[in-house]
């Protein structure tokens, strides 16, 4: 692959985009959406992440130089601010006219997912409401998805509760290693403001909250498939959790929570399924 088309790839924070592109694949199968939808919502998330992580490297990028984020390729002269830039925009569009295609349910719900991810690059991020933008964030995903399946409507109570959930605990478990460069940044979120032991505590107690509400919001006919997937994740949030309080600098939390995110995930999908 040429140098600035991996340059570009890298400024999409890939492995973050991929794995909400996932989750997004996995819900899509928990509320039945045909082959054609599924692939439509997938591609559109996929985009709507990659705007975001763009626009991230974009407006960070005074920040990260004067930090010396050799890592970043804006920073190590490999891609220019302006193509980043452009493509966080094309991205951006692109992932709002393929939400276009399947309801306006789907558009206003992967609008709100996109602004939520800008805005919080933008700005919130350095604020006590850092927190609030990856709740709506995620929040919005279910919606994304459900609109899409046939027919449309809004998703469960439970299922936006979830996500909105995963969605916070995925910001505190990203957060936890890289608290110490960004406060000496001026980036001062929630869970900058909190010690790590409190913080590694309150990203294990999210999952394991979720996963009861996993338990509760799919009802009885669901119940061995969200009670095993409630407890599994819980029991990996409680080890990445454990493991965060040992070694703060370390990326276990984050890791624990993408996985804890993916089961439960999971759990929601059987629990769709079988409540369908």
């Amino acid at each position: 692959m040429p140098t600035k088309a991996w340059a570009l790839v890298r400024s999409t924070h890939p492995g973050p985009s991929v794995s909400v592109t996932v989750l997004a694949a996995i819900l899509s199968w928990g509320f039945s959406l045909g082959a054609t939808e599924a692939i439509v919502v997938v591609l559109s998330v996929l985009l709507n992440q990659f705007s975001v992580g763009l626009s991230n490297d974009a407006i960070d990028a005074a920040r990260d130089r004067e930090a010396k984020r050799g890592d970043k390729p804006l920073v190590a002269g490999e891609i220019s601010l302006r193509s980043v830039w452009v493509w966080a925009l094309v991205c951006g569009v692109a992932s709002l006219a393929l939400a276009a295609l399947l309801h306006p349910g789907v558009l206003i719900a992967q609008t709100v997912f996109l602004l939520a991810g800008w805005g919080y690059n933008a700005g919130l991020k350095a604020t006590v409401w850092s927190a609030l933008a990856y709740a709506v964030g995620f929040g919005a995903l279910p919606a994304i998805i459900s609109y899409g399946a046939s027919p449309a409507g809004f998703p469960p109570w439970w299922t936006v509760l979830i996500a909105a959930g995963l969605g916070i605990a995925a910001h505190f478990g990203n957060v936890v290693p890289d608290r110490e460069d960004d406060e000496a940044q001026g980036v001062r979120g929630l869970p900058q403001r909190l010690p790590a032991t409190p913080a590694a505590i309150v990203l294990s107690v999210l999952i394991m909250v979720m996963s009861a509400v996993l338990v509760v919001g799919a009802g009885e006919q669901a119940l061995p498939v969200s009670l095993t997937s409630g407890i599994i994740a819980a029991l990996v949030a409680i080890a990445g959790g454990i493991f965060a309080i040992k070694r703060p600098n370390s990326r276990a939390a984050f890791r624990a929570s993408i996985l804890a995110a993916l089961v439960l995930a999971a759990g929601l999908t059987g629990s769709l399924l079988l409540a369908s």
